[in-house]
């Protein structure tokens, strides 16, 4: 009979899927939900081992980093891409912003002990590689960020989620909490944006 994996084991594979971007960021933090609550019953206490916690920090971080990265590649292309003016000019503070971000992200990372090993997932790449197609036009872009983050607050609740269990480390809280309140805006931006030219034709 094969060995049930330890709560630590599982945790280090459930990262090691999402840093590969073979699983879901909302998947992730249930299922780690999930390890957390089996560990405590094994326990008996709700005391989760902080090395653990830790290393499921680390996973995310990391993988927010190198999505953050990945996307202000893709808007400053894009932005060099697009024909309209007002929506390079937007595009271009959202990449410095994202940009930004991958490096407060990555410097996190580091003062807690870990290093950035993240790569970018097949599927983000092939997304960004449609977004960036110099065939498609700024309204197919714009309408597959839309498809892709059509409902924002949804989108923003799993980063929600995690900023609310992070009581014990107020840094990275609000580190994550300010960058959320920049994503939001910016996801709020294409939306206008794709209305606008939406209503326009």
């Amino acid at each position: 009979m094969t060995a049930k994996p330890s709560g630590r084991e599982e945790v280090r594979r459930l990262l090691a899927l999402f840093r590969k971007g073979l699983i879901a960021e909302d998947d992730l933090v249930e299922q780690l939900d999930d390890v957390r609550g089996t560990t405590a019953e094994a326990s008996g206490s709700a005391d989760v081992d902080s090395s653990e916690r830790v290393e499921t920090l680390l996973g995310l971080l990391d993988g927010y980093r190198i999505a953050e990265a990945s996307g202000a590649a893709t808007l400053r292309k894009w932005s060099d891409l697009s024909e309209d003016a007002g929506l390079a000019g937007g595009l271009r503070t959202i990449a410095a912003r994202e940009a930004f971000h991958a490096e407060l992200l990555d410097r996190r990372i580091r003062e807690l002990g870990g290093e950035p090993q993240a790569r970018v997932p097949a599927w983000l790449a092939d997304y960004n590689d449609a977004i960036t197609d110099p065939r498609a036009t700024d309204d197919d872009r714009l309408g597959a960020i839309v498809a892709q983050f059509p409902d924002i607050e949804a989108a923003l609740a799993p980063l929600e989620k995690t900023i609310e269990s992070l009581s014990g480390d107020p840094l990275t809280r609000e580190l994550l909490r300010t960058i959320g309140q920049d994503e939001q805006a910016s996801l709020e931006w294409f939306h206008s944006m794709y209305a606008t030219r939406s209503i326009r034709e």
